[in-house]
């Protein structure tokens, strides 16, 4: 009889065990929010802070607007560096 309740013990700290860790990775999943200051230093923003649902929106707007960029914008979108750049290299390859 002994036997039969270890395996039940076990079985069922096995079973307490995937659930953990099936709610650490659901928790890991859920966006956060992270502050910077000036100095770097990072603070994650608790859902129930005022302003969270507003800062979460911006950053998938700002996330979104990043993945539906081009991955080779036009040549009048890119910065102006990259521009002098490539007409030095232009100049470069004809001399």
């Amino acid at each position: 009889m002994n036997g039969r309740r270890n395996r039940s013990v076990r079985a069922s700290g096995m079973a307490e065990g995937v659930a953990a860790a099936v709610r650490r990775r659901q928790r890991e999943r859920q966006p956060r929010v992270v502050l910077y200051d000036r100095s770097g230093a990072s603070r994650a923003l608790a859902p129930t802070s005022p302003g969270y649902d507003d800062l979460l929106e911006i950053g998938e707007a700002m996330v979104a607007l990043v993945v539906a960029s081009p991955a080779d914008p036009p040549d009048d979108a890119r910065p102006r560096v990259a521009g002098q750049r490539a007409r030095r290299s232009r100049a470069e390859r004809g001399r």
